[in-house]
């Protein structure tokens, strides 16, 4: 099993259900410096990307 992330990068998945608690924690991780806001945004989003990905492959 395998996605391809937002940046082209192929992810090989050998456990989905550890890869979709996995992701669903990075999407919601955040600093506590504001100064970060645009580093965490781009980072929310592609952890948002991965685990929709992640959720379609359980549901193929």
């Amino acid at each position: 099993m395998s996605i391809t992330d937002q940046n082209g990068k192929i992810i090989a998945i050998e456990n989905l259900d550890l890869a979709i608690l996995q992701a669903d924690d990075y999407r919601h991780y955040r600093h506590v410096d504001p100064s970060f806001k645009p580093l965490d945004e781009g980072l929310q989003a592609y952890w948002e990307d991965v685990y929709q990905k992640l959720l379609e492959l359980r549901n193929e």
